[in-house]
């Protein structure tokens, strides 16, 4: 199991070592054999909030813009002359309020969801289950998502809804991950 860079972008950081699917393509590209369609088989195994690592013998460039397309960013790193690892995780707005003092914690992330488009993702990074928040996302309209990853690390997930598929506050997802 591969974990995340601690030098990598928030956004990557955030992301569960469980739910990284790895794939390389080293080979393929050395036989001279295409290795999309496996890339994408690999893409179609990452859970909602997971990552693909990709393995080449050169910087992928094409395969960038179209992760893009499927909503991921990229982060590359160059091992070797021919050899590259690529990260290609959720395209997530974050914010790290662990250095806050509440109630600005709230107020932030309040913020920051007003002008979150439809059908993205903000992920609180925080100390603990910011308690005062839950029931104001559920008036609001966001699903969302809780995991505590370590004792002093929270990352809360927040879905603005698209605007065709609402959903009422009832039917949202609340999930707790210790």
């Amino acid at each position: 199991m591969i974990a995340p860079v601690t030098d990598a972008p928030l956004a990557l950081q955030v992301v569960d070592a469980a739910e990284i699917i790895e794939t390389d393509v080293r080979e393929d590209l050395r036989a001279g054999r295409e290795p999309f369609a496996r890339i994408m088989a690999a893409r179609g195994e990452v859970p909602v909030h997971g990552a693909l690592v990709v393995r080449a013998i050169f910087e992928p460039a094409p395969l960038y813009r179209v992760m893009a397309k499927e909503g991921f960013a990229h982060h590359t790193e160059r091992l070797a002359d021919d050899d590259w690892r690529v990260w290609f995780y959720p395209d997530v707005l974050v914010l790290d309020v662990r250095d806050m003092e509440p109630p600005e914690p709230l107020a932030h992330t309040l913020a920051a969801l007003e002008t979150l488009a439809d059908g993205r993702t903000l992920v609180q990074v925080n100390v603990r289950v910011p308690q005062f928040l839950l029931p104001k996302l559920e008036e609001r309209g966001f699903a969302f998502e809780i995991r505590e990853v370590a004792p002093d690390r929270v990352h809360l997930f927040i879905r603005r809804p698209s605007s065709a598929a609402a959903a009422p506050p009832s039917t949202l997802e609340k999930q707790h991950y210790v």
